[in-house]
């Protein structure tokens, strides 16, 4: 699907899914934007938001810069970029 889009001069992709599918594409370095969600709710035992990505430690973790902050009622939205390209 990527090589079709790119082939349509389609650069830029929204992808919203489950986690392994976002798992794969940062996996991949295919992401240069991060859009997440915080609001101030407990679950309990929920969904993760990202299948393993293959990072270990702390030291291998992919550092992000906020670009933007936006609260959204009692809710904020986090907009980050990774700082040297994804892994």
């Amino acid at each position: 699907m990527l090589t079709q889009l790119r082939r349509r001069d389609v650069f830029v992709a929204f992808l919203e899914g489950g986690a392994t599918l976002a798992g794969g594409f940062l996996r991949a370095g295919l992401v240069d934007r991060l859009v997440g969600y915080y609001a101030p709710a407990l679950l309990g035992n929920g969904t993760a938001a990202l299948a393993d990505i293959g990072i270990g430690s702390i030291g291998e973790s992919l550092r992000l810069t906020t670009i933007d902050v936006t609260r959204l009622g009692d809710d904020v939205r986090i907009t980050a970029v990774p700082m040297n390209g994804t892994k």
